[in-house]
């Protein structure tokens, strides 16, 4: 079974499910953070604090670009436009980044086993509201096959990770 292949109802309830576990995660590695806050020492605070102050910066800059398409959730707008300008010239789903380096930023400054699974769970469950998003995409605008070919999902292009060629590789190593 493919996403496309979902009802309306399993789509919706899909989205929902994906959107909650997010900001659950989310929740909970805050809780975990606010629990460490007291913690005396902690090594890396420059990089928590510079992930989570980076995934804020993308989250406006995706914000601004996404203007007559933002939602919350992975089901795009209807009539809505396909956004391939901006921070979405270099990277589909900047949005997943953002919340997957201020999950990065929380994991790191509570620093602990649980707060790591937290975070592996989040980026988990972005990935595969991604692919959700992606598959729905596609269907609501047939054009975005070449934007899709050509920019990263999640972690931006960058050099030879680039995809060059639109035809679809049916090599399978």
């Amino acid at each position: 079974m493919t996403f496309s292949s979902l009802s309306i109802s399993s789509r919706i309830l899909l989205a929902r499910v994906l959107v909650g576990i997010q900001f659950a995660l989310l929740f909970f590695l805050g809780v975990i953070g606010l629990v460490n806050i007291s913690k005396p020492h902690h090594n890396y605070l420059v990089a928590e604090i510079g992930s989570i102050v980076l995934g804020l910066l993308i989250i406006v800059a995706a914000g601004y670009s996404l203007r007559p398409s933002l939602r919350i959730s992975p089901i795009p707008k209807e009539n809505s436009p396909l956004i391939e300008s901006g921070i979405y010239r270099r990277v589909r789903h900047p949005m997943y980044l953002a919340v997957i380096l201020i999950g990065f930023g929380m994991a790191g400054y509570s620093d602990s086993l649980i707060a790591w699974i937290l975070e592996l769970a989040l980026i988990i469950d972005l990935n595969v509201k991604a692919r959700f998003e992606d598959a729905l995409l596609l269907e609501a605008h047939p054009e975005s096959f070449h934007y899709q070919m050509h920019v990263s999902r999640i972690l931006p292009c960058m050099g030879a990770s680039c995809k060059t060629s639109c035809a679809l590789d049916t090599t399978k190593d």
